[in-house]
C-alpha cells in the first residue's frame, strides 16, 4: 500500500498522467466534437467511415470518456497524496516556511477543486441540441446518448430573424428536370437513366438479351434525401433541409450474386456508402445522380443577417411559468440549464435550433480559481511582505 502511495505521489507518475492527458486534450482539439462531428460528416460524407472509427475510441467526444475522466481522477489521487503530506509539513513548520507550505497547499487544492470539477461535468454533464418550429413543445433535448428529458417543457411562440435590411420580398426561380440516376455496366454495355422518385422499380437488361437471373438487375429507388446528413453514432440518415444542398439517393440493388443497398451522391460521385454507414461492395454496376435543373421558387434570403432569437414559453410541471427570451450571444439559463441559440434556417423562419447545457461542474471550478488566487497571493506577496516586515523589526 506504501509502495503504491508513493507511486501516486512521484513526479514521474504526475508527470506521465500530465503529458497523456494534454495529449487527449489535442486530439480533443484537433477532431471536432460532440455535434461539430456530425456536422463535420454530414459536410464530407466521404469521411463517415473514418469518424465512425473515431467515436470507438471516444476521439469525437474526448472530454466526457471514462478513460479522459480517469486520467483526471488519477491527477487528482496524486494531487490528493502530495497535499496531504504538505499538511503534515504546515503543522510542523512556523514562521515563513509554515506561510509558504500553506500557500502551496492551497494551490494544490484548488488544483483539485478545478479537476474535481472537470470530473462532476464528464460524469453527470450534459450537452445537446433542440430543433423547434413556432407552436412546437418539447421537454426532451437530443444528447450524444440519445434523447434525455428535461425538467420541465419549452414551447418556441415567435422566433425572429433581424436583418441590417429588409428582406426582399421577391424570389429565386430555378427551372429544370426531376433529379435521375444514371446506371451503367459497361461490361454489357447498358446504360439507363431511372427517375429519382421514391417508389420507382426499373429491370435493367442489356439491349437484345432476355431477361434472365445471370443478366438481369433490379433497381429500386428507396429514398431521396435534398440535404444529406448523418449521424456519426447511430448512422441515421436525415435532411437538414429542404434545399439540395447536399442530394443523395438510397439505391436498393438486386442482381446477379449481388444484393445491397447504397447511397449515390450528387456532389460525391465516386464516394459510395452502405445504409448502415460501411463501405459498399464492388459491384459491376456503376451509379452517377444527374439534374439538369433546380427546385421550384423560394424566397430570397437575406445576405446579412444581424440576430436572431427565440421567445419560449416555460412549462413547469403542465402549468405555464412564464416567457423567457434568449438571442445569439444571450444565453438562456433556467433550473441548471443553459439554452444558447445556435441556428435557423432561411427557407423555414419559424425553425431554429439551441444548444441545450447542464455542467454542475462550474461552482467547484471558480471555488477552485478562488482558492487558487488565494494561495498564490500567500506565496507570491504575503510571504515576501511578512518576511521583510520581520527582517526590519
Amino acid at each position: 500500500m506504501a509502495a503504491a502511495i508513493d507511486l501516486i505521489a512521484s513526479v514521474k507518475f504526475a508527470v506521465a498522467v500530465i503529458i497523456t492527458i494534454i495529449a487527449a486534450c489535442v486530439a480533443g482539439t484537433v477532431l471536432p466534437q460532440g455535434t461539430d462531428a456530425t456536422s463535420y460528416v454530414e459536410k464530407h460524407p466521404e469521411a463517415v467511415a473514418r469518424f465512425a472509427f473515431f467515436t470507438k475510441l471516444g476521439l469525437t467526444h474526448v472530454f466526457s470518456t471514462r478513460w479522459f475522466i480517469a486520467l483526471l481522477c488519477g491527477l487528482a489521487a496524486s494531487i490528493l497524496v502530495c497535499s496531504t503530506r504538505r499538511l503534515t509539513t504546515v503543522k510542523r513548520a512556523s514562521g515563513f516556511a509554515q506561510r509558504r507550505a500553506l500557500g502551496s497547499m492551497l494551490t494544490h487544492i484548488s488544483i483539485l477543486l478545478i479537476l474535481g470539477g472537470a470530473v462532476v461535468r464528464g460524469v453527470w454533464g450534459e450537452k445537446g441540441h433542440i430543433e423547434l418550429r413556432e407552436g412546437e413543445t418539447i421537454a426532451q433535448f437530443n444528447g450524444n446518448n440519445g434523447p434525455r428529458p428535461l425538467p420541465f417543457a419549452l414551447q418556441l411562440a415567435k422566433f425572429e430573424i433581424e436583418a441590417d435590411a429588409p428582406a426582399n420580398a421577391s424570389t429565386e426561380i430555378h427551372n429544370g428536370a426531376s433529379p435521375s440516376i444514371i446506371v451503367q455496366w459497361p461490361e454489357r454495355a447498358l446504360q439507363a437513366v431511372i427517375p429519382a422518385d421514391e417508389g420507382t422499380i426499373k429491370e435493367l437488361t442489356p439491349e437484345g438479351q432476355a431477361a434472365s437471373p445471370t443478366n438481369t438487375f433490379r433497381i429500386h429507388i428507396l429514398k431521396y434525401v435534398p440535404d444529406f446528413a448523418v449521424d456519426t453514432t447511430t448512422h441515421e440518415v436525415t435532411s437538414r433541409s429542404l434545399e439540395p444542398n447536399n442530394p443523395a439517393v438510397l439505391v436498393a440493388v438486386d442482381g446477379p450474386n449481388y444484393q445491397n443497398h447504397r447511397w449515390i451522391f450528387a456532389k460525391f460521385p465516386d464516394f459510395t456508402m452502405h445504409e448502415d454507414g460501411s463501405p459498399v461492395t464492388s459491384s459491376s454496376l456503376r451509379f452517377a445522380y444527374h439534374n439538369d435543373g433546380g427546385q421550384p421558387a423560394r424566397p430570397a434570403v437575406p445576405r446579412s443577417i444581424k440576430n436572431f432569437r427565440s421567445t419560449l414559453q416555460v412549462i413547469d410541471h403542465g402549468v405555464a411559468a412564464g416567457q423567457r427570451t434568449l438571442a445569439v450571444n444571450s444565453p438562456l439559463k433556467l433550473h441548471g440549464y443553459t439554452f444558447y441559440q445556435t441556428g435557423y434556417n432561411p427557407d423555414d423562419p419559424s425553425w431554429t435550433s439551441l444548444e441545450v447545457v447542464r455542467d454542475p461542474g462550474v461552482p467547484f471550478v471558480y471555488a477552485g480559481f478562488v482558492l487558487l488566487i488565494g494561495g498564490l497571493f500567500v506565496v507570491f506577496y504575503l510571504n515576501p511582505w511578512l518576511k521583510a516586515r520581520e527582517a526590519k523589526a
